[in-house]
């Protein structure tokens, strides 16, 4: 896939040749399109998914596949409300 910009199209110009926006975006990659109030890109959906991360499996099944899955935790309890008050010396 070329960088991201590798192409940069004008939106006017975009708006007029949409069809070869669409037919580079999946043949060379994305395509950088220059807004007045912003930029956007045209990407396939595949490279989408794959940066949007959905991948179809929930957040649980994510941290379950995590290596750090079988770690040992250590939770520590909170605070109780005036623990970091100074304590009066001795």
């Amino acid at each position: 896939m070329s960088q991201l910009g590798s192409l940069r199209w004008s939106f006017h110009t975009a708006q007029r040749r949409l069809g070869e926006v669409v037919r580079r975006a999946l043949a060379d990659g994305p395509q950088l399109i220059h807004h007045d109030t912003g930029d956007v890109v045209v990407l396939p959906l595949a490279v989408y998914e794959r940066l949007a991360g959905a991948s179809g499996t929930s957040l649980a099944e994510y941290l379950r596949a995590s290596p750090l899955a079988d770690a040992d935790s250590e939770r520590r309890r909170p605070l109780e409300p005036g623990a970091l008050t100074a304590r009066t010396p001795r």
